[in-house]
């Protein structure tokens, strides 16, 4: 029997009180979109999810991407340009070769691997949500970046989204405790995907109160992408919605008290 997660929230149950405004439900989950990144914090690295679980953040959104030799990595731009002394497409780099020459700006370390992010997670208790970045997933790629999700000791912290359906029903077929969670653009993409994924990524002028109550009354997770100003963060919390994803985790609590 499905049973709601949310992402998980066994550890972090007290911050997310703390940061959700009144209306939300006790499962309510703040999450921190590539960690709190600034101009001394890089985004997708170590230190700006830490930054986020300190801000008060429940949950961190991150991107994984397949290098040349088809290992996960954490990354959000197709290339390595912006984001490190490299340049070039990612899959157009080995793992070997990107661990060796190549340095994020801020923190002048490697790329981060996915199997690292989960022994982050697995020492500091966050929940991670994982979207699989990037087209033209096989089969054995979305089983590879499954099974290291079930070889970690976090599974049960861990959800994976997409912009594709497809990706996701392989992810369920595989895994089918695994949350899963489709990020879509407007509300014609959740009737054409009800019953299929545990959880939306919605924008909020995507949705209605009554759209979001028929979604719950199913189980079914809604959260608010990509939210960053206090106009849709009220919204939102007229809404009800399950959580909110936003890259400005400091000033939502600073809006929420």
């Amino acid at each position: 029997m499905f049973v709601r997660r949310v992402l998980a929230l066994t550890l972090l149950l007290t911050l997310t009180l703390a940061a959700a405004p009144a209306v939300a439900s006790p499962d309510f989950t703040l999450t921190a979109h590539r960690g709190a990144p600034s101009k001394q914090l890089g985004e997708n690295t170590l230190p700006a999810f830490g930054r986020a679980l300190a801000d008060g953040a429940t949950a961190i959104e991150t991107d994984l991407r397949r290098t040349k030799d088809d290992k996960l990595v954490v990354l959000h731009d197709s290339g390595v340009g912006r984001t490190t002394n490299c340049s070039g497409p990612i899959g157009s780099w080995t793992l070997r070769e990107l661990s060796r020459k190549c340095r994020e700006h801020t923190t002048r370390q490697p790329v981060l691997t996915a199997k690292e992010l989960l022994g982050w997670a697995e020492r500091s208790g966050a929940s991670l949500m994982l979207e699989l970045k990037g087209s033209n997933w096989s089969i054995g790629q979305i089983r590879a970046a499954v099974d290291l999700v079930k070889e970690s000791d976090v599974f049960d912290q861990v959800a994976i989204s997409s912009l594709r359906l497809g990706v996701l029903e392989r992810v369920n077929r595989l895994a089918p405790r695994l949350d899963t969670q489709l990020i879509v653009s407007g509300w014609h993409k959740v009737r054409a995907s009800l019953g299929k994924v545990e959880g939306y990524n919605v924008p909020a002028s995507s949705l209605t109160r009554n759209r979001v109550r028929r979604l719950q009354r199913k189980g079914i997770v809604v959260v608010g992408g990509q939210a960053d100003s206090a106009g849709q963060w009220q919204t939102l919390a007229r809404l009800e919605v399950d959580g909110v994803v936003t890259p400005s985790i400091r000033r939502y609590q600073d809006w929420a008290r």
